[in-house]
Order: C-alpha cells, then sequence, then structure tokens
C-alpha cells in the first residue's frame, strides 16, 4: 500500500473464504424495489449495482431474495425461479468488470408480509404478528422448517451458477431468520425455542446445508446485534448468538433495529455517526472472524478509525454510497471533502421504501436513475462550451452551476445574500434538522475548487443585470419564502428568528412535514403552551417513520404540547381559535392563545423570470422559484435540466 495513502487500511485487500477483496468498503444489501413485478432482477438494479462498482466499493451484497414463495413481498426479488439466472449473471458481470466482488444474501419474509402477497398462510416460528404488519401468522410445523431450510440451500446453491462470489443469510430486521432469534417472535417450547442454542438452531442448520451444496466459499450472516425493543435481545445475547453462528459461516455483518424500532434500523441525522462501532467490537472479539460493521458511518476517517482500532474488518454502509456511489474513489483519492455526505434524512431511501417505491435520495437525485444520469452521463464534458448565468445560491441554483462547470461551461452564479445555501440555510435551523446542512456543504465546498464558476455574493440580479452578462442560458433558482398567508400570523422564518411573542402559541401546520413538526418542538423547547394544528390524519404524517418517531421520542411526554389532527383554523379573534375537522365536520374551540405560527406555505420567488421571458434566448426556472416544494425537488430539477438543455 502506498504510504501517501490518506486510509491505507481502508484500502487495503482482505479474502474471505479464498476470494479477495480488493478494499474493506462493502456496499450493504438494502432493498431498492427495482426488480420488475415478477420479482426478478432489472437493468435498473443493474446499472445501480455497477455504479458503486465504478466508485470504487470493494464488495458488493445483493438483498433478500426470497427463498420460498411463502415469504415473498412487494419489491424484494426472488431467488428460486431458475429462468432469472441470465438477469443475475448480467448483474454480477458488470460489477465483475469494474473489479468489485458481489454476494448474493437469501431471506424470506416470515410474518412481515402478508397472505395477499402469497396466496398462503404466512409462517413464522409462532402464531405472533409483527406490529406493523398486524396479520396473524401461521406457526411453521417441523416439516415446514426442513422445507425452508432446503429453500435456502437450492436457491443459495443456484444462484452461485450466476457467478455470484458468496452468500449471506439474513438475520436481521427483517425476516424469518431474525424472527427465530427473537425473545418476542419466537415462543416456541421445542428444539427450535427457548434457549439461545435453541432459537439459533435453523440458521445454524441452513449455515450448514449451504455449505454442503456450495462448498468453501464465502458464507455469512448479515445478523441484528440489538433489537431495540423492550424484552427483545440485546448486545450481551448477540454475541452468544454470533459465536453460534460463526462455528459454520466465514463473517459477520451486523445490522440493527426492526421494523418496530425502525428508528434504530435507520438512524437519523440527529443519531452519531459510528453509535454501533462499540458493540460491533464485542462481536469481533468475541468470534475472532471477519467482521463487516455499521452504524451511520458517513466519513472515511470513522472508517478507518473503525479498522485502525480492530472494531471490525470491513466497513459496511448502505446509505453513505447512495448518497455518493464513488464515496470509496473520492476516499482512495485522498478526496473526502468531495464527498457527497449522507445527511440522515431518510426522506427518499427509506421514506420511499415504506410505500413500496423505488427508492432514492435527496443529497443522489441520480441514485436509483444511473442509466440517464449515472456520473459518467451527468457530467460528460460538452463539446460546445457556453456561459451560464444561475440566479439564486440555494439548493437547485448550486447544485445546477456545479453539473454545468463540471460539465466544462463557463458559470455566473448570482445570491443576492452574503453567503450561499438558500432554503438550506433556515431548515437547518429548525430542531432535528441541523444535518441537512450537508446539502450546502458539498455543493458550496465543489463550486469553490470549480475554476470555471464565478460566484458573486451580496448581488440581486435584475433583468438588466442578466442581459448584461450576454448569456448563453438563464436558470432562475431564485427560491421561495415562507409566508403566513396572513399579516396577524408569524412565519417559521419569524419562529426560527425569535420574533413571536406570548406563552400560548398555535403553529398551523399545513403540510405535515418536518417544517411543522420542528416548528412546534422550538416552542415546546422554550416551554411555551403549544397547539399543534395540522389537517393530516395524525401529526407529521408527511415525515417519514423513523425520523418521525425520532421526533416524537424528543417530544414525548411535554405536558406543554397538544395535539390538533385532521384539523384546520377556520377563524381567529381575540386569543381564540376556531378549529374544523375537515373529516368529520365538527369544531372546537381553543382560547387564550397569543400568537399563531403558519408552518408549510412558501411564496414563489418568480418575478424575475417573468421580466426576463422576452430577453434572453434560453430560459429555465427550476426549484422553489417554480414551485415551492422541498429540498429534494429543489435537487431533482436540477439534474433533470439536462434533459432540457442538450447542448451544454
Amino acid at each position: 500500500m502506498d504510504s501517501d495513502v490518506m486510509y491505507p487500511k481502508l484500502f487495503t485487500p482482505i479474502k474471505i473464504n479464498g476470494v479477495e477483496i480488493r478494499n474493506r468498503v462493502v456496499f450493504l444489501p438494502h432493498a431498492t424495489v427495482y426488480v420488475d413485478q415478477n420479482y426478478a432482477p432489472t437493468e435498473r438494479e443493474m446499472y445501480y449495482y455497477e455504479e458503486r462498482a465504478k466508485g470504487g466499493a470493494g464488495l458488493i451484497v445483493v438483498p433478500s431474495r426470497i427463498v420460498h414463495l411463502t415469504g415473498v413481498f412487494p419489491g424484494l426479488g426472488i431467488g428460486y425461479n431458475r429462468e432469472n439466472l441470465p438477469k443475475f449473471k448480467r448483474i454480477v458481470d458488470a460489477v465483475h468488470s469494474h473489479g468489485a466482488k458481489i454476494f448474493i444474501q437469501l431471506s424470506h419474509m416470515g410474518n412481515q408480509t402478508k397472505s395477499v402477497e402469497t396466496f398462503h398462510p404466512t409462517w413464522a416460528p409462532s402464531a405472533i404478528p409483527d406490529m406493523t404488519v398486524g396479520e396473524m401468522p401461521k406457526e411453521m410445523t417441523f416439516e415446514e422448517i426442513n422445507q425452508l431450510v432446503e429453500s435456502f440451500a437450492a436457491c443459495a446453491e443456484m444462484l452461485m451458477g450466476a457467478g455470484f462470489d458468496g452468500v449471506e443469510i439474513k438475520v436481521a430486521h427483517d425476516g424469518i431468520l431474525g424472527q427465530f432469534v427473537s425473545l418476542l417472535k419466537n415462543k416456541r417450547t421445542d428444539k427450535y425455542g427457548g434457549s439461545i442454542e435453541n432459537r439459533g438452531r435453523i440458521i445454524v442448520e441452513i449455515l450448514g446445508a449451504i455449505r454442503e451444496r456450495i462448498g468453501q466459499v464465502p458464507l455469512g450472516v448479515r445478523f441484528g446485534i440489538n433489537r431495540y425493543m423492550p424484552g427483545d435481545y440485546g448486545v450481551d445475547d448477540a454475541v452468544e448468538y454470533a459465536k453460534l453462528f460463526t462455528t459454520v459461516a466465514d463473517y459477520i455483518s451486523t445490522d440493527t433495529g426492526t421494523w418496530e424500532s425502525i428508528d434504530m434500523l435507520v438512524p437519523s441525522m440527529n443519531i452519531p455517526q459510528g453509535f454501533l462501532l462499540k458493540d460491533v467490537a464485542r462481536i469481533k472479539q468475541a468470534t475472532g472472524k471477519i467482521v463487516i460493521g455499521n452504524g451511520r458511518i458517513v466519513w472515511p476517517a470513522t472508517a478507518e478509525n473503525a479498522l485502525e482500532n480492530g472494531y471490525l474488518d470491513m466497513v459496511g454502509m448502505a446509505r453513505a454510497q447512495i448518497a455518493d456511489p464513488y464515496w470509496a474513489k473520492k476516499a482512495e483519492a485522498g478526496k473526502p471533502d468531495e464527498i457527497r455526505g449522507c445527511i440522515g434524512c431518510n426522506q427518499k431511501c427509506m421514506g420511499r421504501l415504506l410505500q413500496n417505491l423505488p427508492i432514492s435520495c435527496v443529497q443522489n437525485p441520480t441514485s436509483g436513475n444511473e442509466k440517464k444520469y449515472g456520473e459518467d452521463v451527468l457530467y460528460q464534458k460538452t463539446p460546445n462550451p457556453k456561459k451560464i448565468v444561475v440566479v439564486g445560491g440555494g439548493p437547485a441554483g448550486m447544485k445546477a452551476a456545479e453539473i454545468y462547470a463540471r460539465r466544462g461551461n463557463h458559470v455566473v452564479l448570482f445570491e443576492k445574500d452574503g453567503e450561499l445555501g438558500g432554503r438550506v440555510r433556515w431548515e437547518s435551523r429548525i430542531p432535528g434538522r441541523r444535518g441537512v446542512s450537508g446539502v450546502s456543504r458539498y455543493l458550496i465546498y465543489m463550486l469553490g475548487i470549480l475554476d470555471n464558476v464565478d460566484v458573486r455574493l451580496n448581488a440581486e440580479a435584475d433583468a438588466e443585470t442578466v442581459v448584461k452578462e450576454n448569456p448563453d442560458i438563464v436558470i432562475i433558482a431564485t427560491g421561495s419564502t415562507p409566508i403566513s398567508a396572513n399579516p396577524n400570523y408569524y412565519s417559521t422564518i419569524d419562529a426560527l428568528n425569535g420574533t413571536v411573542k406570548g406563552d400560548s402559541i398555535l403553529v398551523v401546520d399545513n403540510d405535515s412535514t418536518t417544517e411543522g413538526s420542528g416548528v412546534a418542538e422550538l416552542f415546546v423547547k422554550a416551554n411555551k403552551t403549544v397547539h399543534w394544528v395540522t389537517p393530516g390524519f395524525f401529526n407529521g404524517q408527511n415525515v417519514t417513520a423513523p425520523i418521525l418517531l425520532d421526533n416524537f421520542k424528543r417530544l414525548a411526554g411535554k405536558e406543554n404540547l397538544v395535539l390538533h389532527p385532521m384539523k384546520v383554523m377556520i377563524d381567529f379573534k381575540d386569543g381564540e381559535a376556531t378549529l374544523l375537522n375537515i373529516y368529520l365536520n365538527t369544531t372546537e374551540k381553543v382560547t387564550g392563545i397569543d400568537a399563531v405560527v403558519v408552518a408549510g406555505i412558501k411564496e414563489a420567488n418568480n418575478s424575475l423570470y417573468d421580466s426576463l421571458r422576452e430577453k434572453v434566448s434560453e430560459l429555465y426556472i427550476i426549484g422553489d422559484a417554480a414551485a415551492p416544494r422541498d429540498i429534494a425537488s429543489a435537487l431533482e430539477d436540477a439534474v433533470g435540466l439536462t434533459e432540457l438543455i442538450k447542448e451544454a
């Protein structure tokens, strides 16, 4: 290894049962919902995994291929259909062509699917439902357990025929094997229940059966080392399980949480980075086997330190490499500041997954769209460089400037304030949203190292200013302004700036997102009495579950917070608010209100666009200036411009 490499341990090769992997960076398995309606692999998956292989990952693990028809789940692929082998092989070959290795993970959803999907009663170790699903499963017989063991082994043998380098079984946050080791889901009194050895018996049997079929190739276990549920097992029991599993398995890949503790399965921006590493180290110390460790690892320095301390052998990251497929290459090149860091918002990865929609990423809208917008396409050098003026230095404007500068154009970026960031600056001040600042961190850094970007701060551009630049293309990204829609009410900005007076505050949360929940939390922390009103069926309805749980844990038990779901305010006079339940057509009076704060309403700043429409030859409007939405949409708009602007 070159002594000048910034992260030498991270880029030292490693062998797992004879298979050499070029570095210690693992793209962890995670559901993508990219399979087709027949649960088969797709071209979209191929491009997705190939991009991470191009980006330098050492090992890629394809997630949760279901081994038996009783365990299928929408959006997850199946592993038992031989007709799919050529499609798997295309994925494998694409990954191998860039020097990475690729394993396949096997699973069965157990009590976390529904019979409407399987056309059979769902299987489980005991007749206990998952609380997030609610359907009563069938307790498995010995015969069915034997079928399950055989299904895992048969699938492993068949899929190795597609060229995979190894096999992993899932004993983690979802799936039937995680249910067998759970103290809450397995209440059996036979040889598959009770003691750690008994609850883990089926895993050892499956590992043994797979080993007999595939021989000495890498075989591992993705294992949840803490369920984070009262009454279920924690790290102490996980250590004993791991010792049991590694009597056969070559490695353990750590995992945490369950669907019922989803805030610890995909920890938010408010959970410390590397939070799990000390627990991962216990698994490593107890087993002596190769451990792929995880736990909200975002930056190479955290990964390198974990390797130096001996906590783990390989570094597992899913969201970090969703956000930046080239994480590994940038780290290896000693350019960590160029990494587009995961901000832990969970909005387009888990947020979309929980709706059974194909996942993507706020920070990286190209994720899942690599064929159209992959790195080689998005930043392809133009043969005809142009002068492009971008007005507005918020997320949309910064992203547009970055894209077209990296393509080789000369970009002038006007920003009326003294610093870049736009809505990121105020949104990251909302309680629980500080991590959003990571969007600006990356883009500001990139604009700073690109010598063909002229950033002009404290420069409010009007139509005359823009025209004088004689641009070929003009992009308006002037954002939006949070408003109250009534001069007697306050806005989110007023709340953040501390100008709201009074001790009893009514928060009108129009869109049930993190903005409204954050404004409510701001006043709760200030010991104000807070009435949180929203038209949603419940407060925070449009906040993805891991973030909402994180928020609610901070607000739980606060006697100064009163929730008013399913309601809108229809009148406010002399401190009395009238609330209408829009579903039941009933009203409620809330008295003693000192101030009303309105969240979730923004006004587009689009006047410059209107004034330029007849004055420049090529004009575009993106982000909140086009239609007030969110940061994700602003970045998507900037990427989507590349389909409209063909010659730059």
